[in-house]
């Protein structure tokens, strides 16, 4: 399977270290650990920064395509709440705000099985064009993964309504289901039909997570976990259910060993957590 993310790439900056990141390529990171052949398409800046961070996602078996752009390279700084939620600060005015569109992209796309995209790359226009253009070029078969990640005040209803457009699956949490009927004016039933989705993703933290299909809603409690921090979790969670269930698997059994992909990553620090053999089931077929 050819998997694919397009957006942000960044420094997650915490108050004891940083650690390189972003929902696409921690998404993507999650793939590559099962097997697929992964890609992600960003921008970086000609700095110290944007070269460190394509050296260490390429190390990780990634298939990093980042042109070059004169802006910095992306940096967030996380501060963490007592019960190991995140808060989020984003630069302005990054390399990733600056995603140009090129042939290389467009290859991509057409050689996918997957694709992954979220809002927050489409604060910018340019980005949010080169984002939307390529995806034009995927081919009928590809699924479309639309990981809505909404940060602060980076996206409209445009940009929601756009992008659902254009996607198979959505995935989102439980602040942003909330968000996201209120804008549309439709329920989470009205959302999957209007926009004639195949499976809504739905995280809801320890709650555990609901997968909601036309015919059915499949929810699953949390898998218990001592928490260190959730950042990348959701993250983990799309990438193990979402592989899984387009090689077949039922989507309980598909959805309960993401619970448990998910948990071992909050037990751990950051997003990029290298999982036990035991979850990377399909690193061989």
């Amino acid at each position: 399977m050819q998997t694919l993310s397009i957006g942000e790439i960044l420094w997650d900056i915490f108050p004891d270290k940083k650690v390189w990141g972003g929902a696409p390529a921690n998404f993507i990171f999650h793939t590559a650990q099962m097997g697929a052949q992964a890609a992600v398409y960003s921008a970086v800046g000609d700095d110290a920064l944007g070269r460190e961070i394509t050296q260490l996602i390429k190390a990780c078996g990634i298939n990093l395509r980042a042109p070059i752009v004169d802006y910095p390279t992306g940096v967030v700084d996380i501060t963490l709440n007592e019960d190991g939620s995140a808060n989020y600060k984003f630069n302005s005015d990054c390399a990733w705000d600056h995603i140009p569109l090129n042939a290389e992209l467009i290859n991509l796309c057409s050689n996918a099985d997957l694709i992954a995209f979220g809002s927050l790359a489409q604060r910018s226009e340019e980005s949010r064009k080169t984002i939307i253009e390529a995806l034009r070029h995927r081919r009928p078969s590809c699924k479309v993964l639309f990981d809505i990640n909404l940060r602060q005040d980076f996206y409209d209803l445009d940009i929601i309504t756009r992008s659902l457009n254009e996607c198979d699956i959505l995935k989102l949490n439980e602040e942003e289901i909330t968000i996201v009927c209120d804008l549309l004016r439709l329920s989470k039933d009205e959302v999957l039909e209007v926009f004639n989705l195949d499976l809504i993703i739905l995280t809801l933290g320890a709650e555990g997570s609901s997968i909601i299909s036309k015919n059915t809603v499949s929810h699953l409690p949390a898998s218990p976990c001592e928490i260190v921090d959730t950042v990348g979790a959701g993250d983990s969670f799309t990438a193990y259910f979402i592989i899984n269930y387009l090689q077949g698997m039922p989507i309980k059994e598909a959805q309960k060993l993401a619970s448990d992909v998910a948990a071992y990553v909050c037990s751990h620090s950051g997003a990029t957590v290298e999982l036990p053999q035991k979850f990377k089931v399909l690193r061989n077929n």
